[in-house]
């Protein structure tokens, strides 16, 4: 929000304010915002979590339907990754090790329902194997585990790889991630599917379509700002500009994909 907000004031010819709301994985501040006037004037930027499993995981006041996309502001490829000393250094590595040992590999995430977890869930089903998830409070404890032995992978951001000097198996992509030129994308292991991180503005549902378009407008010429690719870059993320239309799909792509692996593992709100 704070890499956007300058150059998304001068489009708009208004001041934003950023009112930053934690708690419950990003839903309390989802939830506001749901709930605010669709007047254009409370506008909601979000990771990918608040919008596409935490409405499946728990029982929340609101869903994507209750939101009009605005637009994709950013994307963060995820990463396969083990320690340097793994002998699972190839995807195959860890699907044949996976299949030796029915439920015995040990895969981390950063929290029960994150990208992590899904991924984890995404390759048991397209693979046919059945492993072990070890959930740990956010990415950080998950990587200490990971250097500490207490686990065998990990699938997160692709920046942690440099930050933790680790082994980066393979991208959760469709094309490789061109900051890990060699390092295959899961397309190029047989599955054609990705999981990546995205950050996106949404308006309240009932938000006129001429106010919603004027929104899509200012962001997507905001984003074309060096300023702003800039101040994406330093937080390692790169500018995924989609429409609103687009936007809209992919996401409900997203959910649509996390609620039926959730589904498989029995962690759908009952």
């Amino acid at each position: 929000a704070r890499s956007i907000q300058p150059e998304l004031s001068k489009k708009l010819g208004a001041e934003l304010i950023i009112k930053n709301i934690a708690g419950a994985s990003g839903t309390i501040g989802t939830a506001e915002a749901a709930r605010a006037k669709p007047d254009g004037y409370t506008i909601l930027i979000t990771p990918t979590g608040p919008m596409t499993t935490q409405p499946h995981l728990r029982k929340i006041p609101y869903g994507l339907d209750s939101f009009a996309p605005v637009g994709r502001i950013a994307v963060a490829p995820v990463m396969m990754m083990v320690p340097k000393t793994s002998k699972l250094q190839t995807l195959n590595d860890v699907i044949e090790t996976a299949k030796a040992n029915p439920g015995k590999l040990k895969f981390a995430s950063s929290g029960a329902g994150t990208l992590p977890h899904i991924a984890i869930l995404a390759l048991n089903k397209a693979a046919g194997v059945d492993t072990k998830h070890i959930p740990y409070k956010g990415s950080a404890n998950a990587m200490k585990a990971l250097l500490g032995g207490e686990v065998d992978v990990f699938s997160d951001m692709a920046q942690l790889v440099p930050k933790y000097d680790v082994h980066p198996v393979i991208s959760w992509t469709k094309a490789r991630n061109p900051e890990f030129p060699n390092v295959a994308s899961m397309k190029e292991g047989g599955f054609d599917f990705e999981m990546i991180n995205w950050v996106g503005m949404y308006a309240p549902k009932a938000t006129p379509d001429d106010v919603v378009a004027k929104l899509a407008e200012a962001l997507e010429a905001a984003i074309q700002e060096p300023s702003v690719k800039e101040a994406l870059e330093k937080l390692r993320v790169k500018p995924g500009h989609l429409g609103p239309v687009e936007f809209g799909k992919f996401a409900a792509g997203d959910s649509d994909r996390n609620r039926e692996l959730l589904a498989e593992a029995g962690l759908l709100a009952k």
